[in-house]
């Protein structure tokens, strides 16, 4: 009794263990396909739903890389510059206000990318806000944008980890997510339908004897339970009987003679 109840909580603990494992892998599969259908809502809407007002981006041009002659009258040792693949963290700004000159930012222009580079000036005209960006290796500035498509402020920058992030925001990483879910709910859907055929046969097959029938045929061996003989009545009884024998009737020549 003792083995069963262990093996019973081996079953349990077993059980638990498994059901915790799929809820972590569905939960990290569902938030790594929710970050992507978000990255790919907002680059088909030119940028404008960064999740919770923060977007990380790759960079992939080298127009921050470094400083060019024109640009070192303004810019001095302790602004950073930002070398290919590095990738940054960008902030909405709240207001047309908050862009200081000389920050880093990112702006849309129309192209499949953001463009990434300084404030060099900004300005009103006829009502319309205005921001000029200039990139710190070129010589000559951006062609001045409007307010509404600033994207946001460069708060932090991460160093040549940008393949990884450029991965996750490519086709081809959702390719690999949605791979792995099929093969994920294949594999399920197979070990579940064996699993459901051995147990129709098992069934098929018949239930082995429980406990208390093998106990009991045990103690029946060791008292030696003589097997019920049968009388020599139902020996009778069950031998089936003879037909009587046909009696042969006398021919017609017989009782002719007789006469």
């Amino acid at each position: 009794m003792e083995e069963v109840k262990e093996q019973q909580e081996e079953k349990k603990v077993s059980k638990r263990a498994k059901i915790i494992g799929n809820v972590v892998f569905f939960t990290l599969i569902s938030i790594m396909v929710t970050f992507f259908v978000w990255n790919f809502i907002d680059i088909q809407s030119s940028y404008k739903y960064p999740i919770f007002g923060t977007r990380t981006s790759v960079i992939v041009s080298p127009s921050m890389a470094t400083v060019n002659d024109a640009n070192k009258d303004y810019i001095t040792s302790d602004m950073k510059q930002i070398q290919m693949y590095d990738v940054v963290t960008t902030v909405n700004y709240k207001s047309f206000d908050e862009i200081k000159i000389y920050d880093i930012a990112t702006y849309y222009n129309g192209s499949k990318n953001l463009i990434c580079h300084r404030v060099i000036d900004k300005y009103e005209d006829n009502g319309k806000q205005y921001v000029v960006f200039r990139g710190d290796a070129n010589n000559l500035n951006d062609t001045p944008v409007s307010y509404d498509l600033v994207r946001g402020k460069v708060v932090n920058i991460v160093p040549k980890v940008g393949h990884v992030v450029a991965f996750v925001q490519s086709p081809y990483f959702s390719i690999a997510i949605f791979g792995t879910i099929f093969f994920v709910a294949l594999g399920i859907f197979i070990a579940d339908r064996q699993k459901n055929m051995k147990k129709a046969i098992a069934e098929d097959e018949g239930a082995a004897p429980n406990e208390e029938e093998i106990e009991e045929t045990a103690s029946q061996e060791e008292n030696n339970e003589p097997v019920q003989e049968k009388t020599e009545e139902n020996k009778q009884e069950e031998t089936p009987l003879e037909e009587p024998e046909k009696q042969e009737e006398p021919s017609y020549e017989e009782d002719k003679s007789e006469e």
